[in-house]
């Protein structure tokens, strides 16, 4: 868990700042998931990855490019680390009986609460990564300028990357859509784990695949459209289930 912190703050710490522009600084927090306890006792360790927070990932206007810079600049990235990760664990609210609020409007969560249902294990035990670790005024970063996207993007793969790496998922759900991001998900394994190789693939629909690198190549990643997609994609959201659960059984 330690490793992983520190990666954090190492990685947040070589952002390029001058990429951006300040005066348009709209940047939500940056998304720094941790696992709960439930997640190293699970059998199963499973990691469902969204493309971006969407507005969630922001405390009290703690947010924007300009701030992690200021913490960093004050040497306090720890600090930031910290905050970022105790945002986190409030994406799992719990009753006042202590159980997890599974009642939710969004798809993407009504998903991920059916994955622990469906695999019999607790909700806690998923940890939830995105694709992108800050959204932008609420909304996709790819709508920015180019340097900014691509600042954005190769951090978020490295901060992507850290938590495979130090979590060791079975799997991986890259529930993310296709559009504009499976050139991200090949480079993140291109660059950070030896490439990968190509299961099932059925265009704008499902793909399926494993990292090369010996140490992580028994992880099992699928990507499939975002939750709320409609369209002929539950068929897929369904089919990563059944895999996952042929996995487990044996």
């Amino acid at each position: 868990m330690e490793a992983l912190l520190d990666e954090y703050g190492r990685i947040l710490k070589e952002l390029k700042f001058d990429s951006f522009n300040h005066n348009e600084d709209k940047y939500s927090g940056v998304f720094l998931p941790v696992p709960f306890d439930e997640y190293w006792s699970s059998s199963l360790k499973v990691m469902l990855v969204g493309r971006e927070t969407a507005g969630w990932n922001t405390d009290n206007q703690k947010n924007t490019i300009k701030r992690v810079a200021e913490f960093a600049e004050n040497n306090k990235i720890s600090d930031l680390v910290q905050e970022a990760t105790g945002r986190y664990k409030r994406h799992l609210p719990v009753s006042k009986n202590g159980k997890v609020i599974t009642k939710t409007r969004s798809r993407f969560k009504q998903y991920f609460f059916r994955l622990a249902k469906e695999l019999e294990v607790n909700p806690e035990s998923i940890i939830y990564g995105n694709l992108f670790a800050w959204d932008y005024n609420k909304k996709s970063p790819r709508t920015r300028p180019k340097n900014e996207l691509k600042e954005i993007t190769e951090v978020s793969k490295k901060l992507l990357a850290a938590q495979i790496r130090c979590l060791r998922p079975d799997v991986i759900i890259f529930a993310t859509g296709f559009v504009g991001v499976d050139q991200v998900i090949r480079d993140l394994f291109e660059e950070h784990f030896s490439g990968y190789e190509n299961g099932e693939v059925i265009s704008g629909k499902y793909w399926e695949f494993k990292p090369v690198d010996d140490e992580f190549s028994n992880i099992e990643c699928f990507r499939i459209a975002h939750p709320r997609a409609t369209h002929g994609h539950r068929e897929f959201r369904e089919k990563v289930i059944q895999s996952i659960k042929a996995r487990a059984a044996g």
